[in-house]
């Protein structure tokens, strides 16, 4: 899994972190529309978090895992010749959405796998690993669509995304197995759905993070039109930009998955929100690279915090037969926040550019609302599903 993590991850941030900037420079499609595809985006994606948290429970793991790997690649390559013929922006917008919705049917049950594969001791070290993984592929993908874009057009960089997806698929589909563990064996009812809601953590705890992954959406929108057309960044800067970020990740993931494991996770949940509202304050006052990379720095950090800690809870919080369940309905909202982020850092921009203090204190204000929705849900858990096995538990494990 985390070899398939590299592969995909680095196929999908070739091409990510730059869709704004095409759309919106080559494509003369304004910030605000942008950020309704990311919202189109959002929408598909929670129907692919649902249906593959569905199927994970009752088809299986893996077959969940190779198989939309492998269309998306498909359908990434078919958005290389869609761009590469007409440019089109409703086909280009229709394949991103099909990518969009094959790019969340997966997540569900990787997730879950580490629950069923991992002891309870362990498992934040297991999310970790899967996003070092997914980190290391996207220290690497910025860096080669930053070269590539020096001497072929952006769709080119579909190619790449395309075959890396399906190499990716072909890694799952030949070397992991099945795990064992319980299997779903009755009908899919829309009445095992509402029945999430009485489980009243994980409602908060969904609730909670759809601010938050707003904010995490700003990172491969508004951050990067923001530091390519205001500060007036070249592009492959921006990706090595991002390639800090994920070197961070890859270097520092394990040790402060470590150290947090010790905190109750609600507010080491609001700890990393807080990171995220510091780091992208610093914008507000940016004038040149140091400010970028400074909001980098503190953007990863928070990342590296909330990432693993909120897999934890989610797997602590689900029982064994539902897990894909919990895990697709969690998807959905980080999902749509994550997603939602550049539609509504898109219209801040349209309105703030010009200022960019209010633009950056906005979307900071908004991590703070995701803050105090975790304080909150640290005075409502009990403290039997909100903390990481001690190190004892680990020891035994």
């Amino acid at each position: 899994m985390f070899s398939g993590r590299i592969i995909s991850a680095t196929g999908y941030s070739i091409v990510m972190p730059f869709l704004a900037i095409y759309l919106n420079g080559e494509l003369d499609v304004g910030m605000g529309a942008v950020g309704l595809l990311f919202l189109g985006m959002a929408l598909t994606g929670a129907l692919g978090q649902i249906v593959g948290g569905e199927l994970s429970d009752r088809v299986g793991r893996r077959p969940m895992l190779w198989l939309p790997m492998g269309l998306r690649g498909l359908v990434f390559l078919s958005l290389f010749i869609a761009m590469a013929l007409s440019g089109n922006i409703w086909l280009t917008s229709g394949l991103i959405l099909c990518s969009s919705f094959l790019g969340t049917l997966f997540e569900p049950a990787s997730n879950a796998m580490i629950a069923d594969i991992v002891e309870p001791g362990r498992r934040m070290e297991g999310y970790s690993i899967l996003r070092v993984g997914q980190n290391a592929g996207w220290t690497l993908g910025p860096i080669i669509s930053g070269m590539m874009l020096t001497v072929l057009p952006f769709h080119w960089l579909f190619v790449v995304a395309g075959l890396s997806n399906i190499a990716a698929g072909a890694v799952v589909f030949l070397m992991i197995a099945e795990p064992q563990r319980s299997v779903q064996g009755d009908r899919f009812r829309v009445s095992d759905l509402l029945r999430l809601g009485r489980n009243s953590l994980f409602i908060v705890l969904c609730l909670a993070s759809i601010p938050l992954f707003i904010v995490l959406g700003q990172l491969t929108s508004t951050f990067a039109v923001f530091s390519s057309q205001d500060l007036q960044v070249d592009v492959a800067t921006v990706g090595w930009l991002y390639a800090l970020n994920g070197i961070m990740v890859v270097f520092l993931q394990m040790p402060m998955a470590r150290y947090i494991a010790r905190f109750r996770m609600p507010y080491v949940l609001a700890a990393g929100a807080m990171m995220y509202a510091a780091g992208y304050l610093v914008m507000g006052w940016a004038s040149g690279i140091w400010f970028l990379v400074a909001a980098i720095v503190i953007t990863s950090l928070g990342e590296n915090t909330v990432s693993p800690s909120a897999m934890n809870m989610v797997a602590d919080l689900s029982p064994e037969k539902e897990r894909g369940r919990y895990m697709g309905a969690y998807g959905i909202f980080s999902t749509f926040g994550w997603s939602m982020g550049p539609a509504v850092g898109g219209v801040l921009y349209d309105l703030f550019h010009l200022d960019p203090v209010v633009l950056w204190g906005c979307i900071a204000a908004i991590a703070m609302i995701g803050a105090l929705g975790f304080v909150y849900l640290g005075r409502l858990a009990a403290g039997s599903h909100d903390r990481a096995p001690g190190p004892s538990a680990r020891k035994a494990g």
